[in-house]
């Protein structure tokens, strides 16, 4: 299994305190974490960016996700090593996808009706993954970690 924790971030306020809980995790054990920010969209995609070509889909992921990283990182994470991921894909298809294999997925929920989408996408996550769920509570400062609902000897 691998040291990398991978955290699913879309901007809102739970995703950054999601950041920030993996950012602290990854530095008291020496791992590396994996920013992955998902952009749905139907359109014409590319995966790269192309002179002439723009995605305002694409752009505000991308803006999110280095917004988050900026607000999360303190001066203990500032010796994790973070890679960051744009996926044109539903968020639990990216999520499981770049978990498989490693250490932990975290993602971000609280209490109102939008964040118990993003507890609901934890568990559609769960299903995917062979590694814990960690799912941190932005408005009560809690952390659950779940286990994995795929056998580990899934590849």
């Amino acid at each position: 299994m691998s040291g990398t924790v991978v955290v699913g971030v879309d901007g809102s306020r739970g995703s950054v305190r999601a950041l920030r809980w993996a950012l602290a995790e990854a530095a008291d054990h020496g791992y590396q974490v994996e920013v992955v920010t998902a952009w749905p969209h139907t359109g014409p995609v590319f995966v790269r960016e192309v002179p002439g070509h723009h995605s305002d889909a694409r752009e505000r992921a991308r803006t999110a996700q280095h917004q988050a990283i900026r607000e999360a990182r303190t001066a203990a994470t500032d010796a994790v090593a973070v890679s960051a991921v744009l996926e044109n894909a539903r968020p639990e298809e990216a999520l499981s996808l770049r978990a498989r294999g490693r250490r932990m997925l975290v993602v971000g929920a609280g209490a109102d009706h939008v964040e118990q989408a993003r507890t609901e996408l934890a568990e559609r996550c769960r299903e995917r993954v062979d590694c814990p769920v960690a799912i941190v509570v932005a408005d009560a400062g809690e952390t659950e970690v779940l286990e994995p609902l795929l056998a580990r000897t899934h590849g």
